[in-house]
C-alpha cells in the first residue's frame, strides 16, 4: 500500500485527530475515506455537465444568459 506524508499547522492537524477519534477511526483510516469520498463525489457531481453548486448560484450575476440557452460543460477528467 502506498504511503503519503503530510505536512500541516498543529491547528490544522488538531481538527483532523478530532474527527478521526469522533468517528472512532484512526488518523490514517479518517483521511483515506474523506479523500475517496472526495474523489467519487467529484466525479458525481460533474456526471450532469456542471461544476458542484452552480446551479445553487445561477441568477446570482445580473444579464446571465438564460438557462435554455446553456450547454452542458465538458465532464472533467479527474486524475490524482
Amino acid at each position: 500500500m502506498a504511503q503519503l506524508s503530510l505536512y500541516m499547522d498543529e491547528a490544522t492537524m488538531e481538527g483532523l485527530r478530532a474527527d478521526a477519534a469522533a468517528r472512532g477511526m484512526s488518523i490514517s483510516s479518517y483521511a483515506r475515506e474523506v479523500l475517496e469520498k472526495r474523489n467519487s463525489h467529484a466525479t458525481e457531481d460533474w456526471e450532469n455537465g456542471w461544476p458542484p453548486g452552480f446551479f445553487d448560484l445561477y441568477g446570482s450575476i445580473p444579464d446571465f444568459p438564460a438557462i435554455e440557452s446553456l450547454e452542458p460543460a465538458p465532464v472533467a477528467s479527474l486524475s490524482f
